[in-house]
């Protein structure tokens, strides 16, 4: 049985079909685009930081933060209710 449970097809698949192009960056201020059109080795240094993560158990703070962002819905600026909110999270959570 292999230590690794991600390769390196397999988050260079996640990153170039489930990753929303021409949306805002996240709270690390990095968008898609970057993931999408980076060099072939950031693919493998993610992949290993990912096993890293399993192998350990061990879940980096910042993964965990978020930041709240209203989404104004109304004309008069006002936020219409609780369900107006988006939270941007770093882009290396929604790969992993």
């Amino acid at each position: 049985m292999t230590d690794y449970i991600f390769d390196v097809e397999m988050v260079d698949s996640v990153i170039s079909t489930r990753l929303k192009c021409g949306k805002a960056p996240g709270i690390d201020s990095l968008t898609a685009e970057h993931f999408v059109n980076a060099h072939p080795s950031v693919v493998v240094h993610l992949t290993r930081l990912f096993n890293l993560i399993l192998k350990h158990g061990y879940v980096p703070n910042a993964f965990g933060y978020g930041i709240v962002v209203p989404i104004i819905k109304d004309k008069y600026g006002d936020i219409c209710s609780s369900d107006n909110y988006v939270t941007k999270y770093i882009l290396y959570y929604k790969v992993l």
